[in-house]
């Protein structure tokens, strides 16, 4: 009776080894694909900026033009 105690525990141990040992291999994937998807949010929220400022300053530059248009008189 105790040495079917025993296997039973040591099976449910066992079980939980192999459970905790791929849910630690899991968390470490999850955590590599976190850190390549912040990079690229990183990246993407730089191009945002840069295409931002691009924006702005061609606009700006069309003002420029279309305010020199309105002071030629036609």
């Amino acid at each position: 009776m105790a040495d079917e105690s025993f296997a039973l525990i040591e099976k449910k141990i066992a079980d939980l080894v192999q459970v905790v040992t791929a849910l630690k291999k899991e968390k470490e994937t999850f955590a590599a694909e976190l850190a390549r998807k912040d990079g690229e949010v990183k990246e993407l929220t730089r191009k945002l900026a840069d295409l931002t400022r691009e924006r702005v300053d061609v606009k700006d530059r069309v003002d420029k033009i279309l305010s020199r248009l309105d002071t030629i008189e036609l």
